[in-house]
């Protein structure tokens, strides 16, 4: 990861010039490609799907992180809340980190302890491009990673937060995709990128890619 720059502190306005908003989304597509991003790309926001079957895989069957955390179901945003914001939104920057090898999110005699790394890695990227975005103006940038930030930055068994006690990550700390219910295999798919099934039982062997997604909108 590049070592961290101080940003601008660019004039909020009301109305933005389609040629800088179409500039500042390519800068924010790089920086998140600088930043270790395998592949990014803007895309509209419309193209973001919420789907009620994605929340619903947080607890059928069950994930271990399921009521332990603030960002995970039942405590994170609700659908409705979620989908009416990105109706807000036009625009967004969608990227992705090739896990290599794929064996570390694929295979279950390494994939707790490495996969830790390729979340954290996801979340850093999004919470960077997000303040980046914040810093040239775009007041209402937010952004969404991958996996629980539970497991990927605390490695506690609950949320400090929700037994009263401060978020020691509160930058990087953030809802994943899937716990807002964005479909995120169809969104992917969509973009023209390659996904695959990452199961329990799955043949670590017959998975050709995995990989570690986060989106910022922006605008």
């Amino acid at each position: 990861m590049p070592t961290s720059k101080l940003g601008p502190s660019t004039k909020i306005s009301l109305e933005i010039p389609d040629n800088i908003l179409k500039q500042d989304l390519e800068t924010l597509k790089q920086e998140a490609l600088e930043m270790g991003a395998s592949m990014a790309e803007i895309i509209p926001a419309d193209w973001v799907e919420i789907d009620e079957r994605v929340r619903l895989k947080c607890f059928i069957p069950m994930c271990p992180h399921y009521n332990k955390n603030l960002y995970c179901p039942p405590n994170a945003p609700s659908l409705d809340l979620m989908r009416n914001a990105i109706r807000r939104y036009s625009w967004s920057v969608l990227f992705a980190v090739d896990v290599i090898p794929p064996e570390q999110f694929t295979d279950r005699s390494v994939e707790r302890e490495a996969a830790t790394k390729w979340s954290k890695k996801c979340m850093e990227i999004t919470g960077r491009i997000e303040v980046a975005a914040f810093g040239r103006g775009y007041y209402f940038a937010m952004g969404l990673a991958q996996g629980s930030c539970l497991k990927a930055l605390c490695g506690q068994e609950r949320c400090l937060v929700l037994d009263g006690r401060k978020c020691p990550h509160p930058l990087q700390s953030r809802p994943s995709m899937e716990a807002t219910g964005i479909d995120v295999y169809r969104l992917v798919t969509k973009v023209g990128w390659d996904i695959y099934p990452v199961y329990r039982s799955v043949d670590p062997k017959k998975v050709p890619r995995a990989m570690s997604a986060g989106i910022v909108f922006v605008y």
